[in-house]
C-alpha cells in the first residue's frame, strides 16, 4: 500500500514546531553516575531520561540544557546535549512528538506479547528515538536492545495479519540517511527481515531552535 492509502499516519510541513520545552538552563557535565543520573559542575544532580549509552553526548565537560523539576528524586532533568548542535536527549517526549504524525491511534497498544507505542485494529506503530550519528549516518540502537528487536518482530506479525505496520525513527540531529547499527546484530537482522516483510520505515529529522523542536523532513535508508 502506498502513502495515499495511509489514513492514520501523516506528514507535516518542514519547519513545523512539534514540541516546546519550558525554560531551559545551560550546565556542564561533571560525570554520569549511572544510566539515569548525571552530576553537573554546578553541583546539582540531574535526571537523564534515556537509557542509551550516549557516549558522544553525555561526557565530562560537555554542555547540556536542563530544566528544573519540582518533584522527584532530582530537581533537574537533562533535555539536550551539545554535539555541534543541540541534540534532544529526553526520550520521554518521543511519544508527544510522534502523536503529531498520527491520527486516531491508541497509545500503549497491546499486541501479541508486547505493548507497542501506538496502534489500532488496522495499524501498528513503534517509535524509536535516534541520537547516534556517524559520518552523516543515523544509527539505531546505540546500545543492544532486546526489547527493540522484539517490537520489530511484533510489527512483522502485524503485517502477516494484514495490518499496516510502521517503524517510526525520530532522528534528533543532522543526518543524510539511516541504518540499523550493526553492533546489535539481533536488532539489525530483525530490521532487515522486517523491511523485506513489508514493515514501513519512516525516518524523520528534528532540530532544536531555542526551546522549540522543529521538524526537518524525512530521510531514507542508506544504500549498501
Amino acid at each position: 500500500m502506498g502513502r495515499d492509502s495511509w489514513k492514520e499516519v501523516v506528514d507535516l510541513p518542514v519547519g513545523t514546531v512539534v514540541y516546546t520545552f519550558p525554560e531551559l538552563e545551560e550546565d556542564v557535565v561533571e560525570r554520569r553516575e549511572n544510566r539515569f543520573l548525571v552530576l553537573m559542575r554546578s553541583g546539582r544532580k540531574c535526571h537523564l531520561h534515556d537509557s542509551g549509552r550516549l557516549e558522544e553526548l553525555i561526557y565530562p565537560g560537555n554542555r547540556v540544557l536542563v530544566r528544573r523539576k519540582e518533584t522527584g528524586k532530582t530537581r533537574c532533568q537533562i533535555e539536550a546535549s551539545w554535539a555541534g548542535e543541540w541534540v534532544v536527549t529526553d526520550s520521554s517526549i518521543h511519544s508527544e512528538i510522534a502523536k503529531k504524525f498520527l491520527r486516531g491511534l491508541k497509545p500503549e497498544y497491546k499486541f501479541g506479547d508486547s505493548r507497542l507505542d501506538f496502534g489500532s485494529p488496522h495499524t501498528l506503530v513503534e517509535v524509536k528515538g535516534v541520537t547516534l550519528v556517524r559520518d552523516g549516518v543515523a544509527l539505531f540502537p546505540d546500545a543492544p536492545t532486546e526489547r527493540g528487536r522484539r517490537h520489530v518482530e511484533e510489527l512483522v506479525k502485524g503485517v502477516r495479519e494484514g495490518r499496516l505496520s510502521f517503524l517510526l525513527f525520530l532522528v534528533m540531529r543532522r543526518a543524510f540517511c539511516f541504518s540499523p547499527n550493526e553492533s546489535d546484530r539481533g536488532f539489525a537482522t530483525a530490521f532487515s527481515s522486517a523491511v523485506k516483510e513489508g514493515v514501513n520505515v519512516l525516518v524523520k529529522l528534528f532540530s532544536m531552535r531555542g526551546r522549540h523542536v522543529v521538524y526537518g523532513g524525512e530521510i531514507g535508508l542508506c544504500r549498501e
